[in-house]
């Protein structure tokens, strides 16, 4: 029996995912990161390696693969590219495969047919396919100059809503002190200390949105402030995807940490796209994004037999 797989490749693991040729999924599975951006090359290679033997064990090994397909952030990287590459080659993989974007085997699962999916984890993007196949994409260019609406910037937002209640340029907020206690802080030059440390970075400052929930349900007015700027930027984002795709109608799949555990944001988002996508249906992903790996692989090399 033929099987098709999809790999989707995170920053702490990877879930794997084996349909056959109907696209019904016959086995799943996860690993350990593929993301050189916040792993090791060792480590990388020992995912590869198990998601390679976990193919080996199933009917017919690895020669039974019909196609692969793996999804991963920074697959633009040349320098990953070829890593990956290099690395299923030693494994002995010599079965047909694809190595795309983590947002196009989203998409992929996330809806049927013509349709978006607005991703707001650590960062934030939308990806739009029209009728044709053929597909656009809105943010995504890293936090340094974008990642709006995303846990990096409600997390740089909170840090910036605490000193400017300091400076009383802005509201006093109870942010500042569930700040100073998630830091083990006792002012504002401690923070700042903590912030500009070598071993802070992007991940450790998206970690401090996970306060803002709290505050929101306290109605304080700088929390309030930073959810809804959160909503109008991830509801831009699927604007300009969606309007950019010509789409009309279709399914508009919400993801990612943000979206699915802070209610604020995501009710924002709701609201936002019934006003300016009344022909976008709000979802939940039908599927996780390693199906849509592995659906991408089933339509990038099943040839069916003609009876």
């Amino acid at each position: 029996m033929t099987y098709f797989c999809g790999w989707d490749g995170g920053g702490t693991k990877t879930a794997v995912c084996l349909t056959d040729s109907g696209g019904q999924v016959i086995a799943e599975s996860s690993f350990g990161p593929l993301n050189l951006n916040g792993a090791s090359e060792s480590t990388v290679r020992e995912t590869v390696e198990n998601c390679l033997t976990f193919m080996s064990a199933q009917p017919g090994g690895l020669s039974a693969c019909g196609g692969l397909v793996i999804g991963m952030a920074g697959v633009s990287s040349q320098h990953a590219r070829a890593f990956l590459e290099n690395t299923l080659a030693s494994c002995s993989y010599q079965g047909r495969y694809q190595l795309l974007g983590d947002q196009e085997i989203a998409l992929a699962g996330a809806v049927e047919g013509p349709g978006a999916i607005l991703i707001a984890g650590t960062g934030s993007v939308c990806l739009a396919k029209n009728e044709t196949g053929d597909t656009f994409r809105s943010g995504g260019y890293g936090y340094l100059i974008d990642d709006c609406g995303s846990g990096y910037a409600i997390g740089r937002d909170i840090l910036a809503a605490v000193v400017r209640a300091e400076d009383g340029r802005g509201p006093a907020t109870c942010l500042t002190e569930a700040v100073y206690r998630e830091l083990s802080a006792e002012n504002v030059g401690q923070m700042i200390t903590w912030l500009y440390s070598p071993d802070t970075g992007k991940k450790q400052i998206a970690a401090l949105a996970a306060l803002l929930p709290e505050a929101v349900q306290k109605g304080d007015e700088a929390a309030c402030a930073i959810a809804q700027r959160a909503a109008e930027e991830l509801s831009a984002l699927a604007v300009s995807a969606w309007n950019r795709a010509g789409l009309s109608q279709g399914e508009l799949a919400l993801s990612g940490s943000i979206l699915t555990r802070f209610s604020a944001v995501r009710q924002g988002v709701i609201e936002n796209l019934g006003k300016d996508l009344p022909g976008a249906k709000v979802i939940s992903p039908r599927h996780p994004a390693s199906f849509g790996a592995a659906a991408l692989a089933r339509s990038a090399f099943y040839s069916p037999i003609p009876s």
